[in-house]
């Protein structure tokens, strides 16, 4: 059997509030494997977007372990933290977050450009993915010249750019 995508064990996570704390997540156990889909759902204050926040190397646990494809993301720096993300894993935002001056496989080519791709082949990944996404004859235009459906396609397009194996919707 393969290592699971994601593995979280016995993880906690507590925030200072006034002089006490307050323990959002409690001893959470959880596998993924490569190519299962989970969703994520309870009522407000229950500790979804904590829970994604450190599953996207976004924050960390107070206690206990996570592994990213076998690494495990527990004491990383931020600095390792943020390779980890941009290596494995890839964000599709419920607002888009796309940049209004640039064009649209620009937007897309942005986590390249952290990864250190070179500026053709960015654009070459960037247009094809867009293609992909039914969107080849958009590539050059604006987020204010695309349509609610089209700038979602550039987000999505944008997550699987640097070809993480995770994506967080």
């Amino acid at each position: 059997m393969s290592e699971p995508i994601i593995r979280i064990r016995n993880l906690y996570r507590r925030f200072k509030s006034g002089d006490g704390e307050v323990t959002i997540l409690k001893g959470l156990n959880l596998e993924i494997e490569a190519g299962e889909m989970v969703a994520i759902i309870g009522q407000s204050g229950s500790g979804k977007s904590t829970l994604m926040n450190i599953l996207g190397c976004l924050d960390r646990p107070s206690d206990g372990e996570y592994y990213i494809n076998g690494k495990n993301a527990t004491g990383l720096s931020p600095q390792e933290r943020a390779a980890l993300r941009r290596e494995n894993i890839g964000f599709i935002f419920q607002r888009y977050h796309l940049l209004a001056d640039l064009k649209a496989w620009e937007n897309v080519a942005i986590p390249a450009i952290y990864a250190g791709t070179a500026a053709d082949a960015r654009e070459a990944r960037a247009k094809a993915l867009l293609t992909r996404l039914g969107l080849g004859e958009r590539t050059e235009h604006k987020p204010g010249q695309l349509s609610g459906g089209q700038q979602q396609r550039v987000s999505i397009a944008r997550a699987l750019m640097n070809g993480g194996q995770i994506i967080f919707a």
